[in-house]
């Protein structure tokens, strides 16, 4: 039955799957932009402070970066799917 399934509705489930991998790399892309404004925002604490956020702007910047790969890699996977 399942094989049947996957057979009758195999264009259906790869749209799908091409979409929600979409829909997440959106997602993250969108958390890559905020973490960016983060980035910005500790640098400038940075400049004023010396003492206050230099990990602090590591950190934001590796999770910018962190989700900026996680999204492109998810609209990667849904390219490829829809070859």
């Amino acid at each position: 039955m399942s094989g049947r399934f996957k057979t009758a509705f195999k264009d259906t489930i790869r749209v799908l799957h091409t979409f929600a991998l979409e829909v997440i790399g959106g997602f993250f892309l969108a958390l890559a932009i905020i973490g960016v404004t983060s980035v910005v925002q500790e640098y400038r604490r940075f400049v004023d402070d010396a003492d206050v956020g230099f990990w602090r702007t590591l950190l934001a910047l590796g999770f910018s970066l962190a989700m900026l790969v996680f999204g492109l890699q998810s609209f990667w996977k849904a390219r490829k799917i829809q070859k």
